[in-house]
């Protein structure tokens, strides 16, 4: 199996911000490169099911979790928002099979989904540019930035932050995660947070080595480790959703 998940509104929303015009003029036209996008990308890896996850619109346990997640990002716009369920029924019509859950994210299905099917052997491409999905890469799973016309791999990882991708999560449970709103432990850049997990190699260790680390690092580590625990809930990705689906579901019919 060679499985495409594309992060729906990741993609979308891209493609219609770059529009020069609004309206219904926008909205046909973001919808015809979308599709033109997720077809050319099914051609690029070859892929023998797909699938467009699309995010719903009630809060989700991370909101119940900590209510401030999120709360900095810009609203969808409304024409956008009322031509989803159009966009996903024209997908379907090409044999792109689409969902979306109320209670889910759609980047913990899309990791649930990479996750399973990567057990059972198969290969994954996720299409999307946030690079939070590098925290599940692996030789089976791999990320694709449409926009760049490039694949991100575990080396990437590597080379950017000086960290493996499995460590993603506790770099930014120090730092915080500003894309979503989720804040750090107070004076941890990225660099004090590199050098910390090079010493001590996770979270729970620098955490419980908090005590020998010097100066206002040790001391501010100690004060506010519950906000470093809450973070790595909120930055992990849950990849044991109850989707109740099939992976035959997903199998790409092109149509006649």
């Amino acid at each position: 199996m060679n499985l495409l998940l594309i992060d729906a509104m990741n993609l979308i929303r891209r493609i219609y911000a770059a529009q020069s015009y609004g309206g219904s003029e926008a909205i046909e036209q973001t919808l015809l490169l979308s599709q033109n996008a997720i077809l050319k990308d099914l051609e690029k890896v070859k892929a023998t099911h797909v699938a467009c996850v699309f995010d719903g619109k009630g809060p989700t346990w991370r909101h119940e979790l900590f209510p401030a997640y999120k709360a900095d990002r810009k609203p969808m716009p409304d024409e956008l928002a009322g031509a989803l369920e159009s966009y996903m029924a024209r997908f379907q019509k090409l044999g792109i099979a689409s969902m979306v859950y109320d209670e889910y994210e759609a980047d913990d299905v899309i990791a649930t989904l990479a996750v399973k099917t990567s057990l059972k052997g198969g290969q994954v491409t996720i299409v999307s540019t946030d690079k939070g999905f590098m925290q599940i890469a692996n030789e089976h799973i791999r990320l694709y930035h449409h926009f760049d016309k490039r694949f991100l791999n575990p080396d990437d990882v590597r080379q950017q932050l000086g960290l493996e991708p499995h460590q993603l999560v506790d770099f930014l449970s120090l730092v915080g995660d500003t894309t979503n709103h989720v804040p750090g432990v107070a004076g941890i850049g990225p660099k004090t947070a590199g050098q910390l997990l090079d010493e001590y190699g996770d979270l729970d260790s620098v955490l419980i080595n908090s005590q020998q680390i010097k100066g206002k690092v040790g001391q501010t580590l100690q004060e506010d480790y519950r906000i470093a625990l809450m973070a790595r809930k909120l930055v992990k990705l849950k990849t044991d959703c109850q989707l109740e689906l099939n992976l035959k579901d997903f199998r790409y019919r092109k149509p006649a």
